[in-house]
């Protein structure tokens, strides 16, 4: 069986020509709903049980996401354990940060500079990400 190239779709230079009636057409009733033979049981349709809200109010979290390597978090989770009074991992990263920042206030102003001025870039990229 031999097809000529022309015949093939994507070779093919006859173009088809759509219909350029675009206009609403209802859709078609349906004739006959099927009911089947009976053997499974019919399920009713659903209903709404409580009645929902949709919000379109933004939630201010001040939560970011922070992820640690395996054998920091680990460390992490050790200090941790072993702190008095249970503490939160965000108060004990806090003690951390304000020992860093403390002894770099302390030892350079030059880089304490920086991080000051690296802490309110960051502060206000995070602002402009939030508007």
């Amino acid at each position: 069986m031999t097809t000529n190239k022309n015949e093939i779709g994507f070779f093919n230079k006859d173009k088809k020509k759509h219909s350029s009636d675009i206009e609403y057409k209802p859709t078609m009733p349906v004739k006959k709903t099927y009911i089947g033979t009976g053997e499974a049981p019919k399920a009713a349709p659903a209903t709404r049980q409580s009645s929902a809200k949709k919000t379109a109010k933004m939630i201010n979290d001040e939560r970011k996401t922070l992820r640690l390597p395996a054998q920091q978090y680990y460390e992490l989770q050790a200090l941790l354990e072993i702190s008095p009074s249970n503490r939160y991992v965000y108060e004990l990263i806090a003690e951390l940060v304000d020992g860093a920042v403390r002894s770099m206030s302390q030892s350079s102003s030059d880089d304490f500079r920086a991080y000051q001025a690296a802490l309110e870039r960051i502060k206000m990229t995070d602002q402009r990400k939030r508007k």
